[in-house]
């Protein structure tokens, strides 16, 4: 039976191959026909080409948040067709149309082989006659050299699957989608092997298949072993900082979710998901959080103020549940202090500066102020922050220059840098190690001597002398915080 259907299917004088290959003797028809195809080719290569990217760049520049139902504002236009659709539906349309170009594609291709065929026996017999020969259309498809048939082969074989994988694991996020998107990618990558081992020339199958035929048995038996592994290729939702104030995510399965800075004001998350999610400084003011699992979530600094429904036996079971912010009757229920929401707000306060030597403030942090230091403000932290390097040219800065230079620059967004004072520099010889990129010379500061002099530090041996102020020396610029 099966025979009898493949001879059928493959046989160029039955239906369906009998529809789609002419059988064209005359020279002008083959060359007409010739011509037609290889413009037909080219035109549908960068069209396949033209979707698949058009697909890669949309596909990866939409957020996480266009996956979910919630986001129906979210659009995106298909290519060709030019309607706007949802990212979900984009996934689902879009793998279509590149299938139905490839397939296209492939036909006219093995059309052209066939006239190409015609046209080489043709020129023989022209030639013999004394006949001009019936030239060949240029094409990507008709050069010799390696390069373009490198790319040939990618075009045809790698490109569609390539685009696939990626719209795959964009859709890998949402638990409802792993096993049909790795399928139909799959059968895609499969099919488009078994068609480049049946085009290979017979005089090159052996040594050309043999690779190709291990890589289809290797994709077919993976598909056949996926469906005990397919959770493990879930790719955490990555909703942070994203603003969902309001939203409907009743029921949703957020399993690792990153949705720390997010606004989830007035959501619905009746009996939502959100096993091992971060949900760092995420604001849960108004939202209905009954039922919710938030086993081994990541709670720290997240708002809870004023919630509808929450189970305090479900907070719980999360990490860093006691970092959190929570409404007075919460905070009872807890067992937490009531005044832990002051204490949580004073930590947020001094944790957005951790240590000396951290990136901060357009460089890096150089000393952090003390109790009996000048400036000091209970529950506040402020300090000197150092450039990440020292200013151009080393040591060859007078003391009016190194002044000017710093209060000239403007550097990652900040322009008020200025030359450290006196005690300011020897801050920085101090935790010049955390700090880093000082040399062992000498370094000016801003406090004068006198008219003729000015405060410098040498950073070798850390000794503090006044030096001419036309001598020339290093800069490091600082700024407070």
């Amino acid at each position: 039976m099966f025979n009898k259907i493949w001879t059928k299917i493959t046989g160029r004088s039955r239906a369906p191959r009998s529809s789609w290959i002419e059988d064209c003797t005359h020279p002008e028809v083959v060359k007409t026909m010739h011509e037609s195809y290889s413009k037909t080719i080219n035109k549908t290569m960068l069209s396949l080409l033209g979707v698949g990217l058009y697909s890669l760049l949309a596909v990866l520049g939409a957020s996480d948040k266009s996956l979910l139902l919630i986001a129906k504002n979210i659009t995106i236009q298909t290519p060709l067709v030019g309607t706007s659709i949802s990212i979900p539906g984009f996934l689902s349309v879009s793998p279509v149309l590149l299938i139905i170009l490839a397939v296209y594609l492939h036909i006219l291709y093995g059309k052209w082989l066939r006239l190409e065929t015609k046209r080489e026996k043709l020129n023989k017999e022209l030639s013999i006659a004394g006949e001009p020969a019936i030239e060949s259309i240029p094409t990507i498809f008709t050069f010799s050299d390696c390069l373009s048939r490198i790319i040939t082969t990618f075009i045809f074989y790698r490109f569609v699957p390539l685009v696939l994988c990626v719209m795959a694991y964009k859709a890998f996020a949402l638990k409802e989608l792993i096993r049909q998107m790795f399928y139909f990618a799959s059968l895609v990558t499969v099919s488009l092997l078994f068609l480049e081992i049946h085009r290979c020339p017979k005089e090159q199958r052996w040594w050309q298949n043999t690779p190709r035929w291990i890589l289809l048995a290797l994709v077919v038996g993976y598909m056949g072993y996926f469906p005990s592994v397919s959770d493990s290729f879930r790719r955490p939702l990555n909703l942070q900082r994203e603003d969902l104030q309001d939203a409907w995510l009743q029921g949703l399965d957020l399993t690792g979710a990153d949705m720390s800075n997010a606004n989830l004001k007035g959501a619905n998350l009746r009996g939502a998901i959100l096993r091992s999610a971060h949900l760092n400084e995420a604001n849960f003011q108004g939202a209905n959080l009954r039922g919710v699992d938030f086993t081994k979530a990541d709670l720290v600094f997240a708002n809870f103020r004023e919630v509808n429904g929450m189970d305090p036996y479900l907070i719980k079971n999360a990490v860093n549940w006691k970092q959190a912010f929570y409404s007075s009757e919460l905070l009872s229920t807890l067992n937490l202090s009531p005044t832990h929401n002051e204490e949580q707000e004073k930590l947020i306060t001094g944790i957005k500066i951790v240590k000396i030597g951290d990136y901060y403030g357009g460089g890096k942090i150089a000393y952090i102020i003390q109790t009996n230091d000048k400036g000091y403000v209970d529950g506040e932290r402020h300090g000197l922050i150092a450039a990440e390097a020292d200013l151009p040219g080393g040591d060859q800065y007078t003391w009016e220059a190194a002044k000017k230079a710093c209060d000239d620059l403007n550097e990652n967004g900040y322009s008020d840098w200025h030359l450290p004072s006196k005690e300011e520099l020897n801050k920085l010889y101090l935790n010049r190690s955390a700090v880093g990129g000082f040399s062992a010379n000498y370094y000016w500061s801003s406090t004068e001597y006198s008219a003729y002099h000015a405060w410098g530090q040498d950073f070798y041996s850390g000794h503090q002398h006044h030096n001419y102020k036309n001598d020339k020396l290093c800069v490091r610029a600082v700024r407070a915080f």
